[in-house]
């Protein structure tokens, strides 16, 4: 089997990549490495360098290869940038993944795997958050999903592409040897940004401390990037074993709150830093976790690495090591 990862050079998608090989599963990697890291690509895997809103980049790659099924996992993630610039969002998101469909039907390809969001949900009416429940997003990004999402039910119809939808919670966590993490060109998640302040000594700010959680700061489901990557996995399995096209959540079902991944991080970095209260944040749920009783009953999916003490420890080896990251910015 020969499997196309697009974003494959990036934080979740070179993770992939690298459970894929241990499937002895074929990967071609498409990257433009705007975000994504050439570092973090195995060795010996074909990285085709360019991006997918390219049609001749696309025809090229499809017509040197012969691939079985493609996992899309090249988008822009930032929620805040996407309401500043919602363009951007649209374009990226939602048309270039238009075109890589397009691209899939004219090579006859017709298993796709799709990097969606928990941001397709909003604001949660009910936690755990069932996949039934009402997608109403609140910022571009999370409605850059849903668009894709809704075009992926009609390729089905009109085309035969069948497609697994994976609505993430929050991915975090490095591989378990320290070697490969999170190194984002703009940070905005909470594990790094508390391993930055603590590696730098300065103040971190939590936002929010008044919401009605048990400690006054948000709630939040938390999966490790190898956990998730299973869940690529077993749906790649049932795409190739003929599953219909649908969507599944993926998180743990259990939340964490803001100050306990801070307490988190304290306790695992062993240093001690500032931190501070600061306003909330608009559009910030007060809770939000996932409910995954269907993807681990109709995939036989379950989490084995997405305790709170190994994803905060195995990120900490990460940005232990690699306080520059990848060094390639």
């Amino acid at each position: 089997m020969q499997v196309l990862v697009t974003g494959g050079a990036g934080y979740i998608g070179s993770q992939m990549v690298r459970q894929l090989l241990e499937k002895k599963i074929e990967v071609v990697i498409a990257d433009s490495l705007e975000m994504g890291h050439r570092a973090a690509v195995p060795n010996g895997v074909p990285l085709c360098e360019g991006n997918i809103g390219d049609e001749k980049f696309l025809r090229d790659l499809f017509m040197r290869y012969a691939f079985d099924a493609v996992m899309h996992f090249a988008g822009y993630i930032e929620m805040k940038e996407s309401v500043e610039n919602p363009a951007k969002y649209f374009r990226n998101n939602s048309a270039f993944t238009n075109g890589l469909l397009d691209a899939m039907v004219r090579a006859n390809v017709r298993q796709f795997v799709f990097s969606s969001s928990a941001g397709v949900y909003g604001d949660p009416t009910q936690v755990p958050i069932l996949e039934t429940h009402p997608t109403v997003p609140t910022n571009p990004y999370g409605e850059s999903k849903l668009i894709i999402e809704k075009m992926l039910r009609w390729y089905d119809t009109s085309h035969g592409v069948r497609s697994i939808a994976l609505r993430y919670f929050n991915a975090a966590g490095a591989t378990l040897d320290g070697n490969f993490g999170e190194d984002h060109p703009t940070e905005s998640h909470i594990i790094p940004l508390a391993f930055r302040a603590a590696q730098q000594k300065k103040p971190f700010t939590i936002f929010g401390g008044d919401y009605p959680t048990r400690d006054g700061s948000c709630i939040r489901d938390y999966v490790h990037i190898i956990d998730l990557c299973d869940a690529h996995l077993c749906v790649l399995d049932a795409l190739m074993n003929g599953h219909p096209t649908t969507a599944y959540n993926v998180g743990i079902g259990l939340g964490y709150s803001n100050k306990e991944i801070v307490e988190a991080v304290r306790k695992v970095s062993g240093i001690e830093f500032e931190v501070r209260i600061g306003p909330r944040r608009p559009g910030d749920a007060s809770e939000s976790v996932a409910d995954t009783a269907r993807l681990r009953a109709e995939l036989g999916w379950a989490p084995r690495v997405s305790d709170l003490e190994t994803i905060v420890t195995s990120a900490w080896q990460w940005h232990r090591g690699h306080p520059e990251g990848y060094g390639d910015r």
